[in-house]
């Protein structure tokens, strides 16, 4: 099926239903999948942003510890 089969079915199955709950549902689904598709980044501030970028630069360099020795930092820092 081409994505334009696929369209046409899926007007053709929404024009045939009949009850608000359902077809709400079917709005939130689609409005989501718009929001789905802009980069979530846009929405950090500067300073976040910096400082993932410097993480990820970090990361690169292989500057990284283990979940384990991150887990044992936080439990002695909090002293869980």
């Amino acid at each position: 099926m081409t994505i334009q089969e696929l369209k046409a079915d899926l007007h053709n199955l929404i024009d045939k239903i009949n009850e608000e709950s359902i077809l709400n549902a079917i709005r939130i689904i689609l409005s989501k999948q718009s929001e789905a598709t802009r980069d979530w980044a846009e929405d950090l501030g500067e300073s976040l942003r910096s400082e993932l970028e410097e993480s990820i630069s970090e990361a690169d360099e292989g500057k990284v510890i283990s979940h384990k020795e991150a887990m044992n930092r936080i439990k002695s820092r909090y002293n869980l």
